[in-house]
């Protein structure tokens, strides 16, 4: 199996493959999966106090603000991690983040859609495709559009499995509207897998995107940490073995 790997804002592919290493050791030493890294197409400034988090540059990401708008740091989505709201039910607490003020990445969004299909085009065919915080919200609003390309177009989708790790819900594709459970029953119907940690300040966020997903397919797995990835030998296995039975039961094939 053949995963395309989507990077968490302010990360990179190597950064990625780093936090990603004892999930890849696990998968490849038996030839369940190869891997496959990418930068997001835009350079990026992490949000002032965050750059220890993020480490050393380069910095990417997928999505910004759009350029023709006036904008200040508060209008871009990601600063406002430094106070993230916590509400009643993953839904309002997504509604409270995107409240009135954040800039437009609508033309982002679309650059971003275009940038992952000529990869997909160049250096697929891909079987699955890992994201990483803002990773996983872009790959899930790419599904999306692999969905709705297919009832429009017969375009056969490529992807065939997700594996999220963090991140938030996908947006419209035509619309670019955050895709809400309580709002729209618009929904990711390949089988899915949620890498959440309880301890996430942001973990409203992977939850609304798993409420999002088939809930006859999607498998929620808390590593009982915060908004990292697992690395423990012990809970490495553990996801390791919920991605080898979920290809075995959805019958998930390589690209030949």
């Amino acid at each position: 199996m053949r995963f395309l790997c989507l990077p968490g804002a302010y990360g990179s592919s190597d950064k990625f493959q780093v936090q990603l290493a004892p999930i890849i050791k696990e998968l490849t030493e038996d030839s369940t999966a190869t891997f496959h890294f990418i930068n997001g197409p835009c350079t990026a400034v992490p949000p002032e106090g965050f750059e220890e988090y993020f480490g050393n540059p380069p910095y990417y990401r997928f999505i910004e603000p759009d350029q023709d708008v006036e904008k200040t740091e508060d209008d871009d989505v990601l600063s406002r991690i430094r106070d993230f709201p916590d509400c009643e039910t993953p839904e309002d607490t997504m509604r409270e983040l995107m409240r009135e003020g954040i800039a437009s990445s609508h033309k982002s969004t679309a650059n971003a859609l275009k940038y992952l299909l000529k990869i997909m085009e160049e250096r697929g065919p891909f079987d699955g495709i890992i994201g990483y915080s803002e990773g996983a919200t872009v790959a899930g609003t790419l599904l999306l559009h692999e969905q709705r390309r297919f009832k429009k177009k017969g375009i056969k989708p490529m992807f065939k499995y997700a594996i999220f790790f963090a991140g938030w819900p996908p947006v419209d594709p035509d619309t670019h509207a955050m895709i809400l459970s309580d709002e729209s029953d618009i929904m990711i119907e390949i089988p899915t897998c949620h890498i959440i940690g309880s301890l996430d300040p942001y973990v409203h966020g992977s939850l609304a995107l798993f409420n999002v997903c088939d809930p006859d397919t999607a498998y929620l797995f808390d590593h009982a940490k915060g908004h990292t990835l697992p690395r423990d030998k012990d809970t490495v296995k553990e996801l390791g073995d919920v991605v080898r039975e979920a290809i075995e039961t959805y019958d998930i094939h390589d690209h030949v």
